[in-house]
């Protein structure tokens, strides 16, 4: 707009303000019309949007049938889950009803040590030298309340255990080399009271040492009350370097030995026991390799079921002989058995047995008999037909309400043809896979009655269908989707996803930078020059204007002058 100063009819009484805006509002008409048709642009590139995204889900519901997932879907049922759960686990299992007896489970060979790991302790050495797994505090510990003071720097086991023996807490303590563990009894018979080891005041963690604190208490000889420790004294400490472990059967050497032909390296000088499992674990071998605190000896046990014994190799490395693994007691494991419909014994060296019947998956869980049903399942089906049918629906009704009389796109003849295609193809023969050639032939229709105000909608006769599913599954899954591309799903899949993919005319409309935002762009284009068409001419208007008042204004003065002059003149 134009900054000039005006005088708005000062001189001539003309009010050009208000001629000059109403000049403006006509010349600026060509804008108002170019704005309009950007509004209902906009409008156009929102609809064609949202219609694209519609056809999209569309297509995908027609890939869901062209994948052929929809129909190959099965469910298992197990009337004994206690015995045995079933899964369906291939693409085409074999449909059916089958009786399966689970006579017994498979389970893994364990191997463990023969022997314990640790050397016994040397009941008259020094506590601490003695050979026990762990370092002792000294100081205070209790039995039956009684206090014991205990230094484990000079005193023996044998030392303590004679304290206690000749004590007043009412007890009897022995050693047995053999067993390497500590048993305690009450001295009286027939004294069947619990012995309380342990008071709130002890500083001492000797009854821990010797792994009396929580042992079991029974009544044995004499009836009375019996505890013994729960492991032996000198049981290793996993932790330690290999090295350093005081092994019953000697120093362990570095090297290699094998587990199930899987080489296994160590280096005693900085190996523990627990780095050693931890490589086995980690290795081939197919073992699960543990420490067994109360029992101090290694535990093997088969990653894989069945009754195959554990090879165990010594190398170079003596590991396995010195922790009693070479010839070490396997309790050899089982292979499954059971029968399918009565038939002869079956085994595996699994739970998990996924070919006895066709496609389908048996995970035994105990002996016992049940029956396992594979049968289609036609609810999955109908559920997803159901959504093909809204999305189409959603499809059709989007199109006849952007191409409607007060629709964005109105008389779109490009989204008509769209909707064209899509009833026609819906409704075409597929031939040459059995008896059912068209969709109403299975239930789908548009309904009994007809209502020409009406969009008419796909149905589905669920009942019809399911008959039509139980009769020839094969023909209704190549009625939609089959080998040449000639389903109902195929030709549509083909048609929606070329239109409604990013390349796609949809897509070529409704895109940034596509033709609608071309179209767009001009108008801009267009305004703008409109625009600036009208400032200039805005401005040079006022610019007549104002020189009018002038003109006006010189004439005025010089009628004034006329007039005094006349006056003059008139006088004389």
């Amino acid at each position: 707009m134009t900054t000039s100063f005006t005088t708005s009819g000062l001189i001539t009484g003309l009010d050009t303000n208000s001629i000059i805006t109403q000049l403006m509002l006509i010349e600026r008409k060509p804008i108002t019309r170019a704005e309009d048709r950007i509004s209902v642009l906009k409008k156009q590139k929102e609809a064609l949007g949202e219609l694209r995204t519609q056809l999209f889900t569309l297509r995908n519901k027609f890939q869901d049938f062209r994948l052929n997932t929809i129909f190959d879907q099965y469910r298992a049922a197990s009337s004994n889950e206690k015995a045995l759960t079933v899964e369906i686990s291939g693409s085409d299992p074999v449909i059916g009803s089958y009786a399966i007896d689970v006579l017994q489970l498979a389970s893994a060979t364990e191997a463990s040590s023969s022997s314990v790991l640790g050397s016994p302790v040397n009941p008259n050495a020094a506590f601490n030298s003695s050979g026990i797994g762990q370092d002792v505090e000294g100081g205070i510990f209790s039995i039956n309340g009684v206090q014991f003071s205990f230094d484990p720097d000079t005193q023996s086991l044998n030392n303590i255990l004679g304290a206690i023996n000749s004590s007043a807490a009412g007890v009897t303590a022995t050693y047995d080399a053999v067993t390497d563990k500590v048993t305690f009894a009450n001295t009286n018979d027939d004294d069947t009271s619990v012995i309380i080891f342990g008071g709130d005041d002890d500083t001492s963690d000797f009854l821990s040492a010797i792994n009396i604190t929580n042992a079991t208490q029974s009544t044995g000889a004499g009836n009375k009350t019996y505890a013994t420790s729960t492991r032996n004294l000198g049981a290793v400490n996993p932790a330690d370097d290999l090295a350093s472990v005081p092994f019953a059967n000697g120093a362990v050497t570095s090297g290699t030995f094998r587990i199930n032909g899987i080489t296994i390296t160590i280096d005693a000088a900085t190996d523990s026991i627990s780095d050693v499992l931890t490589r086995i674990n980690d290795s081939d071998a197919q073992v699960t390799a543990s420490y067994d605190t109360s029992g101090d000896t290694i535990k093997i046990v088969s990653n894989t079921l069945g009754s195959r014994t554990i090879r165990f190799e010594s190398g170079t490395s003596n590991f396995l002989d010195v922790t009693n693994l070479t010839a070490a007691t396997q309790v050899a494991g089982n292979d499954a058995r059971f029968t399918v419909n009565g038939g002869a014994a079956q085994t595996r060296n699994t739970n998990e047995v996924s070919d006895a019947i066709g496609g389908v998956t048996l995970n035994l869980l105990s002996v016992g008999a049940s029956t396992v049903t594979v049968s289609g399942n036609d609810d999955a089906v109908v559920e997803k037909l159901n959504e093909f049918l809204t999305a189409f629906n959603d499809s059709v009704d989007k199109i006849r309400e952007l191409t409607g009389s007060d629709g964005a796109l109105a008389g779109d003849s490009s989204l008509q043809a769209i909707e064209n295609y899509l009833r026609s193809g819906v409704f075409a023969q597929v031939t040459g896979y059995g008896d059912y050639k068209s969709l109403p032939e299975i239930g789908i229709t548009t309904g009994d009655s007809f209502d020409s105000s009406a969009v008419a909608h796909l149905q589905l006769d669920e009942e019809a269908f399911r008959e039509a599913l139980r009769d020839d599954r094969l023909n209704i899954r190549n009625l939609f989707a089959n080998t040449a591309n000639t389903g109902i799903a195929d030709t549509l899949y083909s048609y929606v996803d070329e239109i409604s993919r990013t390349t796609g005319f949809l897509n070529a409309r409704a895109k940034s930078n596509g033709s609608i935002d071309v179209q767009i762009r001009d108008l801009n284009d267009q305004i703008d020059r409109i625009e600036e068409r009208v400032t200039k001419k805005e401005t040079r208007l006022r610019t007549q204007f104002a020189n009018l008042e002038k003109i006006s204004a010189t004439y005025q003065q010089q009628s004034s002058a006329l007039s005094a002059l006349a006056s003059t003149y008139s006088i004389l």
